[in-house]
């Protein structure tokens, strides 16, 4: 009997690409007249020019080997739930990015989650945020961005993590963190 598969995201559902962002920020403009500490916790755009001014495309940050030094996981369950899913679920990592950003994830995750063998990396024209070129019928979808949830097929769809201004219309299914994950499929 084959495993149902539950495809997941990375950035902001299995890493914390936001304080990730903002320490790699602050490492590369730190020495700027204009410079202020990114605040992580103000953020309001996935552009992150709202604590980041001085960046002039946010894909410079995503895409810099710092960034992926100091990546870490979202939460300290999140590890622990995705041996455990790998286990009962066929686990399949869904990105958006730009080849240099993917070629980086394809790295963090073979270090990190060496257990996970199924990626599927999307580059598409500006990173725009669909995941439907995925065919996730019959299938679990974990996200944290609204677009990719409801441009997919996937039979459940899971918003995950905080709610931010670019995800509050979710009206779906919503899991905070990876222990309510963990409560939910395992």
């Amino acid at each position: 009997m084959s495993k149902k598969q539950f495809f997941i995201d990375f950035d902001l559902t299995i890493t914390d690409s936001i304080k990730a962002f903002t320490d790699t920020y602050s490492f590369l403009f730190s020495d700027h007249p204009e410079f202020v500490p990114a605040n992580p916790n103000k953020i309001t755009q996935y552009n992150f020019k709202c604590v980041c001014p001085l960046i002039n495309h946010s894909e410079d940050i995503f895409k810099n080997k710092y960034f992926f030094n100091v990546l870490d996981f979202i939460d300290n369950d999140t590890y622990d739930v995705l041996v455990k899913l790998n286990d009962k679920y066929k686990v399949i990592i869904a990105t958006i990015g730009t080849p240099k950003n993917l070629a980086q994830k394809t790295k963090w995750l073979e270090s990190k989650l060496p257990f996970i063998d199924d990626y599927v990396l999307i580059k598409n024209k500006g990173n725009m945020m669909n995941k439907s070129v995925i065919n996730m019928q019959d299938s679990l979808f974990l996200d944290d961005i609204p677009e990719n949830l409801w441009s997919s097929n996937a039979q459940r769809k899971i918003l995950f993590g905080k709610i931010y201004p670019w995800n509050k219309d979710w009206k779906g299914e919503h899991c905070l963190n990876w222990k309510e994950v963990g409560e939910t499929f395992l």
